[in-house]
């Protein structure tokens, strides 16, 4: 049986007894008997069930030339058949191959359309691994520093805060490199927006590597730069109150370092002053008065500097290296001042009575000086127990612990293991007395006590050492005489049996 020709300089494909006009490129479309479901081909017998001409993935089942397997089937069995309505044949068999060929064209796009949005999505991939990689280290940089930023700082000295602003600028000079880092990150984050909207891409494209999106990001940084200056007023404020604090730091060290020294000095002079060899006790007398002169004309200065106190208080200043002083040690060293100017001319007023009570001669006043002065070893205005006895030891007394004990209580009734020059004077006018001892004591309390025959209390503690008033306290009986208030003591008694070998 005769197979189709082919003219080579036609399009056209003719079968004996078949007009077929088939464009250039397309087979005959096979034949079909209406009352069977296979197609005939000259020598082929091939019964294919309907609805099986497709491979195993849906697609229509190729030869090895790319056409159907039916497509070999389209041959005419035989020039002398004579095909009923054979235009509409050719018509529906043309129609098969144009779909045959539209299908094929789809499916190339189809294919190229779904390997090409394959790439994206695997590009896109990529770009979210790449964001995922920076915005996790910039996103904790970015906390790390608004942390920073709004960590509350507590500072005391210009150094620190210094240190601080340096640190400060240092963070900045590091803002366009993370700057840099932001925008690369956005730059991540809108490519993958630009190709999904320029290629259509709907589905779901959140980052599966990341929880961070870019508007955070964006958030953060914005917060980063909105605390970035705040930060440095902040600091600026404080180096401005660290400079205030140091201002007052020095004024207050100027004042302190000559009035601690001032005072110092004072107290020394005082006790080189009742001391002093050489001099009368009125001269001793006029140089305390005018030292206690001066010292209550500097008493503004000590003023002052308590301002200078109070406002670094308010600063909440408490430390200060340019002075070894404070307030307290001011504070103390003045009243200590005052105290020592007080006791020591009320010493000397007393040994002045004393004396003139006594009738100690001048030289014997100097060489009870200089015995006190050589046995006090702290040259602080006091003998200490055992410098009084080596003191005694040194005058031939042959002291027993017995003995030693009375005189103590004689010269420390307050058992405070100090010996004043006073109470030396008093027991060493006493052990070189004459007999009108007691009547030149009863003058003595006459003169204190302002011709009264008693005295009162009050008396006594302003015009005597305090541990000499009391001791005199405990012992002189209450006044018997009429008139007198209540609480008078009797000088006389107290005198004539203290000197008249009593045992008062």
């Amino acid at each position: 049986m005769a197979g189709p020709t082919i003219n080579p300089s036609s399009t056209k494909m003719t079968c004996p007894g078949v007009n077929l006009s088939i464009p250039s490129g397309k087979m005959a479309s096979p034949r079909f008997n209406p009352s069977s479901t296979k197609i005939a081909s000259p020598g082929v017998n091939s019964s294919i069930p309907s609805g099986k001409m497709q491979d195993g993935q849906g697609q229509p089942q190729l030869h090895q030339d790319g056409q159907p397997p039916c497509f070999q089937l389209l041959q005419p069995e035989s020039p002398e058949l004579d095909y009923h309505d054979v235009a509409a044949v050719n018509q529906r068999c043309q129609r098969i191959c144009d779909l045959w060929d539209q299908l094929g064209t789809l499916t190339q796009k189809r294919r190229e359309a779904l390997e090409r949005t394959e790439k994206l999505l695997e590009t896109i991939d990529q770009l979210f691994l790449e964001f995922a990689k920076r915005a996790a280290p910039f996103n904790n940089w970015m906390e790390g520093a608004m942390e920073d930023l709004q960590d509350m700082f507590m500072v005391h000295t210009i150094e620190e805060v210094q240190s601080l602003i340096g640190a400060h600028e240092h963070f900045k000079a590091t803002l366009p490199e993370a700057d840099g880092e932001r925008q690369a990150i956005v730059g991540i984050h809108n490519e993958v927006l630009k190709i999904s909207q320029s290629y259509g891409i709907k589905a779901n494209i959140n980052n599966p590597y990341s929880d961070i999106t870019t508007e955070e990001l964006l958030a953060k940084w914005d917060k980063v730069k909105m605390l970035v200056p705040q930060r440095d007023g902040s600091l600026q404020e404080e180096l401005a109150r660290q400079h205030g604090n140091e201002r007052l730091r020095r004024q207050f060290a100027a004042q302190a370092n000559l009035i601690g020294p001032w005072i110092q000095t004072r107290v020394e002079e005082i006790g080189r002053c009742a001391l002093e060899m050489g001099v009368t006790l009125e001269d001793q007398m006029t140089n305390l008065k005018q030292i206690e002169h001066v010292i209550v004309g500097y008493k503004p200065n000590v003023d002052k500097l308590e301002g200078e106190h109070q406002l670094i208080q308010e600063s909440l200043v408490f430390d200060n290296k340019h002075t070894s002083y404070t307030m307290e040690h001011i504070r103390v060293g003045w009243e200590l001042l005052l105290t020592t100017i007080a006791r020591t001319i009320n010493e000397i007023e007393t040994q002045i009575l004393t004396r003139d009570a006594k009738g100690i001669s001048l030289q014997q006043m100097h060489e009870f000086r200089s015995s006190f002065n050589h046995f006090d070893r702290k040259k602080n205005g006091a003998m200490e127990t055992d410098d009084f006895r080596a003191c005694l030891i040194s005058m031939g007394y042959d002291l027993g612990e017995v003995e030693f004990a009375r005189i103590m209580l004689l010269v420390d009734p307050s058992a405070t293991g100090l010996v004043s020059f006073q109470s030396f004077i008093d027991f060493m006018s006493r052990e070189t007395a004459d007999t009108d001892t007691a009547d030149q004591v009863v003058a003595s309390f006459r003169i204190l006590a302002s011709d009264k025959p008693y005295i009162l209390l009050e008396e006594l503690r302003r015009e005597l050492p305090a541990d000499q008033a009391e001791y005199c306290i405990m012992r002189m009986p209450p006044y018997p005489g009429s008139g007198a208030p209540p609480g008078a003591l009797d000088y006389t008694a107290f005198s004539t049996a203290l000197y008249g070998e009593s045992d008062l």
